[in-house]
């Protein structure tokens, strides 16, 4: 018996090890990668994402507002207000270590209106904030899509909302602008008209949704299935058009022919004039009409407007008015702006050629170390641009230098020697 006992001991034991090595190159397995919806950058790509933050905070710096930075995590609370907008699925959460629910920051405009109805309550108005952080947001059903995304924003917080509509647009006009080169389209749309068209459907919340879903995805087929038994409703008959009233100036026609009822005329009137003021700025080719941008019905309570890049299908930069969000939080003023995916944008920026250094310092022996520290200062002072050797040879260094185009090794000894990667050390 006390043979057989050690030998299912030895089993048990062998059966652990074996358990536990598994569960180590399973854990192992991710040691290597990225978690989904992230990546590494490299070197020219770090060089594309500065350069479009630098060319947008130099802008938006230019006009005015001024730099927030919101942190990465935040109580849940923050965003469990703003639940109906945020769908909490999509949330990192964790806890701190007092058991309370945090989540790392899904959206960059919801910090920003907590900070305007704490820190800066009191200010001047109108409040001129931009970001550049991150966000993070999960998506399951979306393989592929990033969960880091860094961003670059506005928010204009208080003034009167024509003017501010009327900054804010030209604003993302002009950033668009400077940074494609003038490749891009800016599309407009008021969600007000959406709205109006809605409440004047005796529909319940649930087919509400549905419907805004099917015009925002242009699904036709689905949403002449979901209307067909309205077709006597003028409301309905809008809504199977809706999602064709998109081009320029001859949409707001059809528009009040379709529905003008229940305010729909009045958000078609503000949304013409925009329409018209960027006209008069000479970007008649690169604005779009588009009465289906019906995304975020119940974030946004007036103007909408998306931007996009030749050459890419994703939108880049995505804003509009939001008024009641500041009530979530107390506090009563419109607010307006936009955000920018730096990631897709970085896109259309040619990175910087990669700066070769144009002399490698060597010291062959290190008591002359601090010395050629001192020459590359020297030649720094100079604007060269140099590299220190961190090998031990002089076989190595010129190794090296060979393999990353660097022209010249400067030995520091007694004296300085220049000798050209072509030629071997001694020749």
């Amino acid at each position: 018996m006390a043979f057989y006992r050690l030998k299912r001991s030895k089993c048990a034991a062998y059966s652990m090890k074996n358990n536990a090595e598994r569960q180590g190159q399973q854990m192992r397995y991710y040691d290597k990668v990225t978690p989904d919806g992230t990546k590494d950058l490299l070197f020219g790509e770090c060089d594309q994402r500065s350069q479009v933050t630098k060319t947008l905070k130099d802008l938006f710096g230019a006009q005015g507002y001024r730099r927030v930075m919101t942190p990465a995590l935040e109580f849940y609370d923050v965003f469990g207000k703003a639940a109906k907008y945020l769908p909490k699925e999509t949330m990192y959460k964790l806890t701190d270590h007092k058991g309370r629910l945090m989540v790392l920051r899904p959206d960059c405009t919801v910090p920003a209106a907590r900070l305007a109805a704490t820190r800066l309550k009191g200010m001047p108005m109108p409040l001129r904030l931009f970001y550049n952080q991150n966000i993070y947001r999960m998506f399951p059903e979306l393989k592929g899509k990033s969960t880091e995304i860094n961003q670059v924003g506005i928010e204009l917080i208080g003034g009167v909302p024509l003017r501010s509509d009327l900054e804010v647009v030209e604003l993302a006009s002009r950033s668009l602008d400077v940074i494609s080169g003038g490749k891009y389209r800016l599309e407009l749309c008021h969600i007000g008209y959406f709205k109006a068209i809605m409440d004047s459907l005796d529909v319940d919340e649930d087919t509400k949704e549905d419907i805004r879903f099917q015009i925002e995805q242009k699904n036709y087929a689905s949403l002449t299935d979901m209307l067909g038994k309205y077709q006597d409703s003028r409301a309905a008959r809008a809504l199977l058009k809706l999602p064709r009233l998109f081009g320029g100036a001859e949409v707001f026609e059809k528009a009040y022919e379709l529905f003008d009822e229940n305010g729909a005329r009045e958000s078609l009137d503000y949304l013409k004039g925009i329409y018209e003021y960027l006209q008069t700025l000479g970007l008649g080719d690169k604005v779009i009409i588009d009465l289906g941008l019906v995304n975020l019905a119940e974030y946004y309570t007036d103007l909408i407007f998306r931007g996009y890049f030749r050459g890419i299908g994703e939108q880049v930069l995505s804003g509009g008015r939001y008024d009641t969000l500041l009530n979530e939080f107390g506090e009563d003023h419109c607010s307006v702006g936009f955000c920018i995916n730096v990631d897709l944008a970085s896109q259309k920026v040619q990175p910087m050629p990669e700066a070769i250094p144009e002399i490698l310092v060597f010291a062959p022996d290190m008591k002359y170390l601090s010395k050629a520290v001192h020459h590359r200062r020297a030649l720094e002072d100079q604007g060269v641009l140099t590299e220190n050797c961190v090998f031990d040879t002089m076989e190595e260094a010129f190794d090296y230098a060979k393999m990353r185009g660097i022209p010249k090794v400067h030995l520091v000894g007694e004296d300085i020697t220049v000798c050209l990667t072509r030629t071997t050390p001694g020749k």
